[in-house]
């Protein structure tokens, strides 16, 4: 307590602009810690500082009203637990509680998708976990290229993001085996470049459905899986043992995998996010649902 009691002793409107200076997260313990400092830490001034300059016109973008608020603080807190839809529900906009820093979600629509348009490889549909009114699910493909694009001047600026592609796995057959290639580029160049699986690791690989319409009904739907015959498998073991991302399970029930990381620098620069495998021509994939590609500030 000690350390707060300067600021204690300064007028309410030093303290504040003071603290405009550290981050919500820290104004938020100061209130919790410090009685005298409890008023400064709820002021609009602070809280203003913590919303970005463009609130009002991304609110005002939103087909939803939010509701009225009677403090900035309020109004902070509803923006990182309720993100808002924009873009003709294509994306939604929050913001990270931690630093007040942007955060977009990039609905499946809103990316492209090869051959999404057409019936027979990919379908749209509505899911009532999802916060998009459609997310893209996969039929029948063999290759699967997804790209997501944004300007780096809608995010905030000079901060370190990460993007990860958000999804789940119904039935699905042809990921477990060879894994996707992830990447981020700014403006065309590759900054950061991954391989990830996008199966999680011990899940069974179900059968192919061509194949049981060969064989007949089989009492086991799933099986370990075979790799494709044009794959060799020294190759395919050195792989298997490398440092390849899987997937992690979100609290909302999709799961999630990095796409790697970038820094907005230039606010004219197009961030390009992407996750494909297309050199496997031999085994089709089906069964992947994706919901979109979220961006949010880098933790550390």
């Amino acid at each position: 307590m000690e350390n707060f009691n300067g600021l204690s002793m300064l007028p309410e409107d030093c303290t504040a602009k003071i603290l405009a200076f550290t981050s919500p997260l820290d104004v938020c313990r100061i209130s919790l810690v410090s009685k005298s400092l409890h008023s400064a830490a709820e002021s609009d001034s602070i809280w203003e500082k913590f919303l970005p300059s463009d609130y009002q016109s991304i609110i005002a973008a939103s087909p939803s009203p939010i509701p009225e608020f009677h403090s900035k603080k309020d109004l902070f807190v509803y923006l990182c637990h309720s993100p808002l839809l924009i873009d003709a529900g294509r994306k939604s906009f929050s913001l990270d509680k931690r630093t007040g820093k942007k955060c977009y979600f990039l609905g499946a629509r809103d990316l492209q998708i090869t051959w999404s348009d057409t019936p027979q490889y990919w379908k749209w549909t509505s899911l009532p976990e999802s916060r998009f009114p459609e997310v893209a699910e996969l039929i029948h493909v063999w290759w699967l290229d997804i790209l997501g694009k944004i300007r780096a001047g809608m995010l905030s600026p000079r901060t370190s993001y990460t993007a990860y592609l958000v999804y789940k796995l119904e039935d699905e057959y042809g990921f477990i085996y060879r894994p996707s290639e992830v990447s981020v580029g700014i403006s065309g160049v590759e900054v950061d470049t991954r391989l990830a699986f996008l199966v999680p690791e011990g899940r069974p690989q179900r059968r192919d459905r061509f194949e049981e319409a060969e064989i007949g009904e089989s009492d086991d739907d799933y099986e370990v899986f075979t790799p494709p015959s044009d794959v060799d498998m020294e190759d395919a073991s050195s792989v298997m043992q490398s440092d390849i991302q899987r997937p992690k399970l979100r609290d909302d029930g999709w799961f999630q995998i990095e796409l790697g990381e970038f820094f907005t620098e230039n606010e004219d620069d197009c961030i390009e996010m992407s996750m494909k495998e297309v050199k496997d021509s031999v085994s089709h994939k089906e069964g992947l649902i994706v919901e979109g590609i979220e961006i949010r500030p880098r933790i550390g």
